[in-house]
């Protein structure tokens, strides 16, 4: 009767460990689509800010991202040095990351001086970090 013993307890760690593990993924889920909905108020300010010809050359970079995109992001729950897990996540929010990826190319390209279509990056947010700029007030003379 005491062989029996170690391997329930063995069992029982292992049910942890998975339960564990599926609560990082879920948080890690998480973060991930509070980043996403960051992201893609960024990307649609970038997008609406452009003319229809610039709109077109985002569409097709969106079209060609998408053909080549999984729908799966990778999780390491054990840390970055520990096997991933492909994680399936929604399509809305991929299509929301590469709205972001398309409109990050074209603004890292207008840094470099090489302009697509009529590209410009809203006035509102930060061409280098993305962060939304406020208006000084100007100085009563």
């Amino acid at each position: 009767m005491a062989k029996s013993l170690p391997v329930k307890k063995k069992f029982k760690e292992k049910v942890r460990k998975k339960s564990a593990g599926k609560q990082i993924i879920a948080e890690q889920l998480k973060l991930f689509e509070e980043h996403t909905k960051a992201r893609s108020k960024i990307a649609k300010a970038a997008y609406e800010a452009q003319d229809e010809e610039t709109k077109e050359a985002l569409d097709l970079l969106r079209s060609r991202v998408a053909t080549m995109s999984s729908g799966y992001i990778r999780i390491f729950p054990n840390g970055k040095r520990n096997p991933s897990i492909a994680v399936p996540i929604a399509w809305e929010l991929a299509e929301q990351n590469i709205l972001f990826i398309a409109t990050e190319i074209l603004k890292d390209l207008a840094l470099m001086d090489i302009q697509v279509a009529n590209y410009q990056f809203p006035k509102v947010y930060c061409a280098e970090c993305g962060d939304k700029l406020t208006p000084r007030k100007k100085k009563r003379k």
